[in-house]
């Protein structure tokens, strides 16, 4: 049976924009057909690596990730966008970008940790990385930040390990219950748990494909990355009609 116009929603993160590394480029053609057949999408973080940018101009890359996604809600006028920052787009100057975009387009909101529509919660995930604290997370994203942009060099030391798939032992040395228990515990925490009515969490980061994982009353999802030698698709949402329209 063929889906009626604008019936589905999907999560899509760690497209990894501008990096060596990515192929988040092959699958533009396919979050653009989404975007034309939903009624939401939820960019999930880390769609630009300002981190690992190839690009030498800092400010040209924020511009081309302004302009990367005002071409995209512009064509879909009927989808509702929702960006939630993750760890390798979280730059005060990116934010400045998003709130702008906010502003001039009512089918878009950003969201600094997580956005709940209904019963899913999407966040990005790097909560997994240590503290629970909005505060801490914040500390740890701003190092980041104030990092020096990478010297070229580290840019082919890290091309040679992607080649030889040494990222790929590191991401299977992550025990995924370990993951699911600290976002789990977050989901509480900050009150949007099972027993608020969540039933699907979304999450991006970890870089490993969760199709539908069962843990302890919620379901988890996270679709990859798209990085060289990574498995990576864009995640159908249950979301049954766009959070603004509900309300």
């Amino acid at each position: 049976m063929n889906a009626t116009p604008h019936d589905g929603s999907y999560f899509v993160s760690d497209l990894h924009l501008f990096s060596r590394r990515s192929t988040g480029d092959l699958m533009l053609a396919e979050l653009q057909r989404r975007a034309n057949e939903g009624h939401t999408i939820v960019l999930g973080g880390d769609i630009f690596d300002f981190k690992w940018s190839s690009d030498p101009c800092p400010d040209r890359t924020l511009n081309r990730a302004e302009e990367w996604l005002q071409k995209l809600i512009e064509q879909n006028e009927h989808c509702e966008f929702h960006y939630v920052l993750g760890n390798h787009d979280s730059h005060p100057l990116f934010v400045e970008r998003l709130r702008r975009l906010t502003e001039n387009h009512s089918g878009f909101q950003w969201h600094r940790y997580f956005a709940r529509l209904d019963h899913c919660l999407f966040l990005h995930g790097d909560v997994a990385d240590g503290s629970l604290d909005h505060a801490r997370l914040d500390a740890r994203r701003e190092r980041m930040e104030k990092k020096k942009r990478r010297h070229p060099m580290l840019h082919y030391a890290y091309d040679l390990a992607i080649h030889a798939r040494l990222h790929r032992l590191a991401i299977l040395s992550i025990r995924e219950i370990v993951v699911l228990n600290r976002i789990r515990q977050y989901a509480q925490q900050i009150g949007h748990g099972p027993d608020e009515g969540i039933t699907d969490v979304y999450f991006g980061h970890t870089h490993f494909d969760l199709d539908g994982v069962d843990y302890q009353g919620l379901t988890f999802h996270n679709g990859g990355a798209a990085i060289k030698g990574l498995r990576f698709r864009i995640v159908p949402t249950s979301l049954s009609s766009p959070a603004k329209r509900r309300a």
